[in-house]
C-alpha cells in the first residue's frame, strides 16, 4: 500500500488516470441512476399500455357478454386475459352490481394499481352495461422493468469503462509522456551553457509546445542574468579590492559603530588617530568611541539623536594622551537601523594654524601683547563671567605714557618702538597669568586686573610699575631717557557692571592723572566724590 501510495504521489500519469477514472465513476454512476430511472419509467408506461391495448382487445367480445348477461362468455374473456403473463386479476361487474367473472392467476403475487374501462352497450353507445378492471401482476412488471434496466446498465458500465480507459491511455500518451521526456531533458540539460529543450513531434504548436517555448526564454534570461551577475561580481570584487585598498591605506579614519556606540569595523588610520595598537580588533574587544574620545567626544545620548536617516554630526575632539595635545574632527551619519559610520581626520595642524591667525588677529606685533580686538573679547568674556559671579571683581588700568611724542621726534621711531617693548615687558613681569595686558595703539595700554576688588592691592602693583619705569632706558650707548605715565583706573564691580564703561571710567581718570601733573594714577570717581 505504501508503494502505491508513493507512486500515486511522484507519478503524474498514474494520478490523472486514478482521478480520470474516479470522475468517469462517479459521472456513470449518476448517468446510470438517471437511465435506469428514466428505463424504469418507460418500462411501466410500456406495461401500461400493454393493458390498455388487452382491454381494447377484448372490449367487444366483453360489451356481449354483458349485454347478454352470459356468465360463461364472461369468464372465458376472463380467462383469455390472465393468460397473458402481466395479469394478475380480471373483474367484470355489471352496472347494477352482478358479478359476471371473477377470475385470479394461479400464481400469488403482488398486485398494482388495477386499470379499469367503462364497457358500453353494443347498440347504444351512450348506455353503461359493466365495468372492466385488470390488476396488473406487478412483480412481473418490476422483473421486466429490472432485466431491461441490468441490461442497460451493463451496457453503459462497458461505454464508461471504455471511454474511461481511452481517456487515460491519450493523457499518458499525449500529455504525461511528453512532459516526462521534457522533465528528463530538462535534468540533463546545462542551461548556463545556452543549450535549450525541443518540442516532442506533435507538440511544437500546443500547450506543451507553449511550455518548451516558456523553459527556454527562462533559459535565456538564465543565461543572461547569469552572465550579468558573473560581470557584477566580478566588478565588486576589484571594487572591494579598491574599497580595501583605500580603506587601509587612506590618511582619514573610518569606522563603524553599533547601536551603542561602540566601534565595530575601524581602518588603520583611525587607529593610528586614537593611538590604538595594530593587533586592535574592534571584532574581538569593543570599544566605545566616548571612551576613546574623552570628554570632547559623543555621548551615547547625543548619538541616539543621530540614528535617523540624512542626520550628520561633526565633533572636533582634542585628544590629551602623548607628548602633543592634538585635535581630531568626527563626522557620525546613520548608516542603517542601528548602525553609524564614521569618519574620522586629523585636524591638529588646521587647529593649530587656525589658533595662531586668532592669536595674531589678536596680538600687537610689537609688544606681544593683545591689541584692541583681543582686549574687546577679553572685556566681553570677563562681562558674561561677572554676570555669573558677581562679587568677583575686576580692575581695568588704562596707561598713557607722558611725552613719548617727544621721543619719536627726537630719536626716532626705532626708539620709541624700543621703549614701547620696555614698557611690555616690565607690565608683563608686574602681572599674574589670569591678567591680560593689550596695547591699543602708540603709547596707549590697559591692564585687566583679575580678581582685584579693593583699591590698595591696585595702588601697590602701580607704585611698584611707576618705580621701575622711573630706571633709565637705554636707547644706545649713548642715551638714556626716562619715561613716566598717567594712569586711570575703573573697578569692575564697585563702580559699574558694564565693560566698556568702565574703561569710559578709566579714560576719565587718566585724563585726571595728566591734569595732577603726570607720572601719577587716579582712580575713577563719582560726581559727589570729586566735588567733595
Amino acid at each position: 500500500m505504501g508503494r502505491l501510495f508513493e507512486l500515486f504521489r511522484t507519478r503524474l500519469a498514474l494520478r490523472a488516470a486514478a482521478i480520470i477514472l474516479v470522475m468517469v465513476a462517479l459521472l456513470g454512476i449518476g448517468f446510470l441512476q438517471l437511465a435506469i430511472h428514466v428505463r424504469a419509467d418507460s418500462e411501466q408506461q410500456t406495461q401500461a399500455k400493454r393493458l390498455e391495448q388487452l382491454l381494447s382487445t377484448v372490449e367487444r367480445t366483453t360489451q356481449i357478454a354483458c349485454f347478454l348477461g352470459d356468465r360463461q362468455l364472461a369468464g372465458e374473456v376472463a380467462d383469455g386475459l390472465l393468460s397473458n403473463r402481466i395479469v394478475s386479476e380480471v373483474r367484470i361487474v355489471r352496472q347494477n352490481g352482478d358479478v359476471l367473472a371473477d377470475s385470479r392467476s394461479a400464481v400469488a403475487s403482488r398486485e398494482g394499481a388495477p386499470v379499469s374501462r367503462i364497457v358500453h352497450s353494443p347498440f347504444e353507445p351512450d348506455k353503461t352495461m359493466c365495468h372492466i378492471a385488470l390488476i396488473p401482476d406487478q412483480e412481473r412488471i418490476d422483473a421486466v422493468v429490472a432485466e431491461a434496466s441490468r441490461f442497460l446498465a451493463v451496457a453503459l458500465l462497458i461505454q464508461l469503462a471504455g471511454v474511461g480507459i481511452c481517456v487515460v491511455m491519450v493523457v499518458v500518451y499525449f500529455v504525461t509522456r511528453p512532459i516526462t521526456g521534457i522533465s528528463h531533458r530538462l535534468s540533463e540539460l546545462e542551461a548556463e551553457t545556452g543549450h535549450k529543450l525541443q518540442a516532442p513531434r506533435g507538440n511544437r504548436h500546443d500547450e506543451i509546445g507553449q511550455l518548451v517555448a516558456s523553459v527556454n526564454a527562462m533559459i535565456d534570461h538564465l543565461v543572461t542574468s547569469l552572465s550579468e551577475e558573473r560581470r557584477l561580481r566580478m566588478e565588486r570584487e576589484v571594487e572591494e579590492r579598491r574599497y580595501r585598498t583605500i580603506f587601509d591605506n587612506v590618511e582619514a579614519g573610518i569606522f563603524e559603530l553599533d547601536g551603542e556606540g561602540r566601534v565595530m569595523v575601524a581602518n588603520p588610520a583611525f587607529r593610528r588617530l586614537f593611538q590604538l595598537s595594530e593587533e586592535f580588533d574592534p571584532r574581538q574587544r569593543r570599544v566605545a568611541l566616548a571612551e576613546l574620545a574623552g570628554k570632547g567626544g559623543p555621548t551615547a545620548e547625543e548619538l541616539s539623536r543621530y540614528r535617523e536617516p540624512g542626520r550628520t554630526r561633526e565633533w572636533e575632539i582634542a585628544l590629551d594622551g602623548g607628548a602633543i595635545k592634538r585635535w581630531v574632527s568626527v563626522l557620525l551619519s546613520r548608516l542603517e537601523e542601528g548602525r553609524l559610520q564614521g569618519v574620522a581626520h586629523d585636524i591638529t595642524e588646521r587647529k593649530l594654524a587656525t589658533d595662531a591667525a586668532e592669536q595674531l588677529a589678536m596680538t600687537d606685533p610689537l609688544t606681544g601683547l593683545g591689541n584692541r580686538l583681543g582686549l574687546e573679547r577679553r572685556l566681553a568674556v570677563i562681562t558674561r563671567h561677572h554676570r555669573l559671579y558677581p562679587e568677583r571683581a575686576h580692575a581695568l588700568v588704562l596707561l598713557d605714557f607722558d611725552h613719548f611724542k617727544h621721543v619719536n621726534d627726537t630719536w626716532g621711531h626705532q626708539a620709541g618702538d624700543r621703549v614701547l617693548r620696555h614698557v611690555a615687558d616690565l607690565l608683563s613681569g608686574l602681572v599674574s597669568q589670569r591678567d591680560y595686558l593689550a596695547r591699543l595703539g602708540g603709547d596707549e595700554f590697559v591692564m585687566v586686573l583679575d580678581g582685584y576688588g579693593q583699591r590698595e592691592p591696585v595702588a601697590a602693583l602701580l607704585v611698584r610699575f611707576l618705580e621701575e619705569l622711573g630706571d633709565p632706558i637705554v636707547l644706545n650707548e649713548t642715551t638714556r631717557i626716562r619715561m613716566g605715565a598717567s594712569i586711570g583706573v575703573a573697578m569692575l564691580g564697585p563702580d559699574t557692571v558694564d565693560a566698556q564703561e568702565a574703561m569710559r571710567f578709566a579714560d576719565q581718570a587718566m585724563y585726571r592723572a595728566k591734569r595732577a601733573g603726570r607720572n601719577t594714577w587716579r582712580f575713577h570717581q563719582t560726581a559727589s566724590e570729586l566735588h567733595s
